[in-house]
């Protein structure tokens, strides 16, 4: 398979064009066009929903989110390298997307793909200076899998392991342990919009803090607030953060929560 420039590809396929390449049957809400996820069946009418001025969409039935590629590559059931092919049109697979089949032969599409995760980060430090000074104790950093980054692409930062609800590992956040780091977030192939830290431990029918971000849900945590008690945003708080915050406190029969 030919090589291909996500960042171009995306630049020239917008994510509207993704929509019309999938043959996606999609009502406009707001700003938004939601419409059933045709791949997995269930969470209703407003499953899958695309925020064209963010370029993203998410499904709430399968928990999973993304740019233009993510969205073929969940819609087809493939990898990422044949989304891209798809959208740049070097795959040998065509046709649309329509209740939950792809056009070409009426073959069935696939079983949508669990959210791919990677192995854990064994180097890091839990009991490192820098986090101390943050007032993370080695104990809280152990409870959440984090540690100070001695090298890595997250390298002289507190790594913090990001997972689905499912509890499946997805990423790592690089959070800032001085001033002079920017941004105080960082991430590495991963869009930060399209999940909750924390999520995979929110108790069922418990209380529900929602920080504004990681460190100050591991904080939360250090000062008393139960870890299955705590949730915090990724990325700055949008229709779409809100709306997974609602689809989580459905899932888990929370009835309320407290922003702090």
């Amino acid at each position: 398979m030919p090589f291909i420039d996500y960042g171009a590809l995306k630049e020239r396929v917008s994510m509207e064009q993704a929509v019309q390449l999938l043959g996606l049957q999609l009502r406009p809400h707001g700003h938004q066009l939601r419409s059933a996820c045709p791949v997995c069946r269930t969470g209703g009418d407003r499953a899958l929903v695309i925020t064209p001025a963010k370029q993203l969409f998410y499904c709430f039935a399968g928990h999973t989110g993304g740019d233009q590629i993510a969205l073929v590559a969940h819609l087809k059931g493939c990898p990422t390298p044949e989304a891209a092919a798809f959208l740049a049109g070097n795959s040998t697979v065509q046709g649309t997307v329509q209740n939950g089949t792809v056009g070409k032969k009426g073959a069935t599409l696939p079983p949508a793909p669990k959210e791919r995760g990677f192995g854990p980060l064994t180097y890091l430090e839990p009991q490192h200076e820098a986090l101390q000074a943050l007032g993370v104790s080695k104990e809280t950093a152990e409870a959440f899998e984090s540690g100070y980054a001695p090298k890595g692409v997250l390298r002289g930062r507190y790594a913090v392991p990001v997972k689905s609800r499912t509890g499946e590992l997805l990423a790592y956040v690089g959070i800032a342990v001085t001033k002079e780091q920017t941004p105080q977030l960082l991430f590495h192939n991963f869009d930060p919009g399209s999940h909750l830290f924390n999520a995979d431990r929110v108790a069922e029918g418990g209380d529900l803090w929602v920080c504004r971000d990681p460190l100050a849900a591991i904080l939360a945590v250090e000062n008393g607030i139960p870890v299955e008690n705590v949730v915090s945003f990724l990325a700055s708080i949008t229709a779409q953060s809100l709306e997974m915050l609602s689809s989580l406190m459905d899932e888990r029969k929370v009835e309320t929560c407290d922003l702090v």
